[in-house]
């Protein structure tokens, strides 16, 4: 009786072309693979069979380089008895499930959504919570250098303008989180013109041309208080874990990890934009509640949004809002005029309303 057999491509090794053989299992454990012009034998245990995957068709790779192509069949589970490995069969498994395929790609999409939305975020503020004084010091002070190249200068506020303007700061943020670390400093800065930033090291400056612009000092104290709102929650150093992360994520998952390709930055852009607008949100919500808190009116902030978005001509198309690392203006302002603690509505924007 003659054994069963498969058939097959054989592809010898030296030609692209295949051609159709038999295998069959031949006794002392041997394979044979026989052509119209020519037949071999080999061990068994020296030829190498694929996983099972859906409908693609097996492959046995034999110990010379050649190999052969076949339908998936019951004969080869009996002549390699070895298991596939758990990850072979659950893939093999899942190919042949339509629904199993549909919901394991819901399972995944909402998998990876989750990372980004809420694992990235808070993995970012336990890491910042956790790096050493030294990182930031270090981080601000290269921060530092590259502002100096884009053209930020010494200030040229006079001396008592400075000094009752942080006396009023520095009692504004007395007893906040971090407060001890913070240090106010002003800047003439032409290229950014009005502005205030804080560095991860507690640093935090107002430009000249913000002083300039503010109607008085509650809403340049109000723009302060939303700079020690990003000390507090150490926006900088989140930001920066963030950021990076995001890259390499989403480049292995493009398939790009140096993130070079339009296809694999423009994701990790949207979502390091997403990031800075909750930062922005979080540290808007913190200046709002530090006013209300030392008898200031919120309405300050909102005030002093608007100065800024008409001298920074910010736009509010969807387009803008999605690439944007700040939460729209108009927002803002009303988050800041009917915020508890504000006072009666004066000067609110028509867009604001």
């Amino acid at each position: 009786m003659e054994p069963p057999t498969l058939e097959g491509d054989w592809y010898d090794g030296t030609t692209s072309r295949p051609r159709r053989a038999m295998v069959s299992r031949e006794a002392g454990d041997r394979l044979r693979i026989a052509s119209a012009d020519e037949a071999r034998e080999v061990a068994l245990r020296d030829v190498r069979l694929s996983a099972r995957l859906g409908a693609t068709p097996r492959v046995l790779s034999l110990p010379d380089g050649s190999r052969v192509e076949c339908h998936d069949s019951p004969l080869l589970d009996r002549w390699f008895p070895r298991p596939d490995s758990r990850i072979d069969a659950w893939a093999d498994w899942l190919e042949r499930r339509r629904l199993a395929i549909a919901v394991a790609a819901l399972v995944t999409t909402g998998t990876v959504v989750a990372f980004f939305q809420f694992g990235v975020p808070r993995a970012a503020a336990y890491i910042a919570g956790q790096l050493p004084r030294g990182v930031e010091v270090a981080a601000s002070h290269q921060a530092m250098q590259v502002l100096g190249r884009l053209g930020l200068r010494e200030t040229t506020l006079p001396a008592a303008r400075r000094e009752a303007l942080e006396a009023r700061f520095l009692a504004m943020v007395d007893g906040e989180p971090r407060h001890s670390q913070m240090q106010l400093a002003f800047a003439d800065a032409p290229r950014f013109g009005p502005n205030a930033f804080a560095l991860p090291d507690g640093r935090l400056f107002a430009t000249d041309q913000l002083v300039e612009l503010a109607g008085d000092d509650d809403e340049i104290l109000a723009v302060l208080a939303h700079e020690a709102g990003h000390h507090v929650h150490r926006h900088g150093m989140r930001q920066a874990i963030e950021s990076s992360s995001v890259v390499v994520v989403v480049g292995l998952i493009m398939g790009d990890a140096t993130g070079s390709s339009v296809v694999a930055a423009l994701p990790a852009v949207l979502l390091s934009s997403g990031y800075s607008r909750g930062h922005e949100r979080e540290a808007d919500a913190y200046a709002l509640d530090l006013l209300e808190r030392r008898g200031l009116d919120p309405q300050a902030f909102g005030r002093i949004m608007q100065r800024l978005g008409e001298a920074h001509g910010a736009g509010d198309s969807e387009v803008a809002g999605w690439l944007s690392t700040h939460p729209p203006t108009p927002e803002r302002i009303r988050a800041a005029m009917r915020h508890r603690g504000a006072g009666p509505e004066r000067d609110l924007p028509q867009d604001a309303r």
